[in-house]
């Protein structure tokens, strides 16, 4: 789930160094440059709380950057137990309450991973602007305010350390500016001397039941899905569709993921079942959903979006054949 959140499109390598003085750079877009090349480049561990849904989780993180490519290791330090290792190709999840491992090919998402990868030339339905500056965990920071031109999206506040740029504290913002989750560094090493990891709880892995997640695809020129869109919210492209089984009966779903280049929404469809599917609007913390009936078939959508966006588009769903 931290993987959702979390959980970047520089090159790699780039050293403690060369991003020292940071402090002096004027320009947002320089600062959220820099982020975006530190939190993939520099080699980094510490504990983070994750506030979200009146919930507080204690997460670490390991973080490790060289000529191979990155890798980062998060582990819940509350809760249950849960651990998620991110490379280049792949995510794992590890449940060892539930001894099972899924594991699926990396994909933009939405959520905080997409604000540290983001680009922000592409992002037009959102202004950027330098806030109030303070102090995160003895820290001085650059705060640096992402924030959506129109209702549909959330917006941020990042926390900037001036020394390396990295994000100490994370703020996602509802439409009247009150956080709806929230991320904070309670301790951060750059540099350190570790090998955590190389260390996993997989110990007994012969016993855990491990799933393989048909990974979405970027949809083609072309490609003719069964379901079509109508108009959906401004900024909000189709990226990536997948179709893979619901279940034992063999039912088919069809996922779509809509992007604005930060924020994400995903479209799940599949045939009505016996029992009554999702009707209207649900909320969970930052998350929403809306559900509808069409021709026979369960829309669900959800994304860390305003609750307008989502029962926008589960409006805009049709049938191919009915466009």
């Amino acid at each position: 789930m931290i993987r959702t959140f979390l959980v970047s499109t520089l090159s790699v390598g780039l050293s403690l160094g060369a991003v020292a003085g940071i402090e002096d750079r004027k320009d947002v877009q320089e600062w959220l440059e820099a982020m975006t090349t530190a939190v993939r480049s520099l080699n980094y561990e510490g504990t983070f709380v994750y506030l979200h849904d009146n919930q507080l989780e204690s997460m670490r993180v390991i973080h490790t950057a060289d000529e191979g490519g990155e890798q980062e290791r998060l582990v819940s330090l509350n809760g249950a137990a849960r651990e998620v290792v991110r490379d280049n190709a792949s995510v794992t999840c590890i449940t060892p309450d539930s001894n099972s491992v899924s594991v699926s090919r990396r994909a933009i998402g939405g959520g905080f991973r997409a604000v540290f990868s983001m680009d922000p030339e592409s992002l037009s339905h959102y202004e950027f602007r330098f806030m109030n500056d303070t102090r995160i965990a003895g820290k001085p920071v650059k705060v640096v305010g992402i924030l959506p031109k129109d209702g549909f999206r959330y917006g941020y506040s990042l926390y900037l350390d001036r020394e390396n740029a990295l994000p100490l504290k994370t703020d996602m913002l509802a439409v009247n500016g009150v956080p709806v989750s929230q991320i904070m560094f309670t301790s951060l090493y750059v540099n350190p001397d570790s090998k955590e990891h190389d260390q996993t709880t997989l110990d007994g892995k012969e016993h855990y039941g491990w799933v393989n997640q048909k990974p979405l695809h970027p949809i083609n020129e072309g490609e003719q899905p069964d379901w079509a869109f109508g108009e959906v919210p401004a900024g909000f492209v189709l990226d990536l569709h997948s179709r893979r089984s619901a279940g034992s009966g063999g039912e088919i779903m069809d996922h779509f993921l809509f992007s604005d280049g930060l924020a994400s929404v995903s479209v799940y469809v599949e045939r009505t079942g016996d029992g009554i599917g999702l009707r209207g609007g649900s909320q969970m913390g930052a998350m929403n959903a809306f559900g509808r009936e069409v021709d026979g078939h369960q829309i669900t959508v959800v994304g860390a979006v305003p609750s307008v966006t989502v029962q926008t588009i589960a409006e805009a769903v049709r049938p191919a054949a009915g466009l």
